[in-house]
């Protein structure tokens, strides 16, 4: 539904909208009028709607503060991972000598045994 209305322009209003009209073809006022309403209307939604969509930008000092802890708690992961494999690591070395240990005094044993039998022996002789 269209409405009725009397309106005045100053000359370069006036010579906008015919320029308008005749640039995209339009043969009536109200239409010009209406059309640059319109897009008038959409830029201004448009504006609306971007600052939602734009992200801040962190600061230098928050990203660096950002990267700083991502290293730290990177560090300190590394650190744990190492201390758990030096703690194997000296497990393993000590289950190790100790089975070294053990084969060495039954070694050790066998042969006081083999002396303890010789000196037998012979003391019996």
């Amino acid at each position: 539904m269209k409405h009725r209305r009397k309106i005045s322009f100053d000359v370069e209003t006036n010579d906008y909208l015919i320029d308008y009209m005749n640039e995209h073809h339009i043969r009536y006022l109200g239409d010009a009028i209406a059309r640059i309403c319109r897009e008038h209307q959409t830029l201004k939604d448009e504006k609306q709607e971007t600052p939602k969509q734009i992200v801040p930008v962190p600061s230098v000092e928050e990203m660096v503060d950002v990267i700083s802890e991502k290293i730290n708690q990177l560090m300190e992961t590394e650190r744990l991972f190492l201390r758990n494999e030096w703690f194997c690591m000296e497990e393993s070395m000590k289950r190790s000598m100790v089975e070294v240990f053990e084969q060495v005094e039954e070694k050790q044993a066998a042969k006081r045994g083999e002396l303890v039998a010789a000196f037998l022996e012979r003391y019996n002789k």
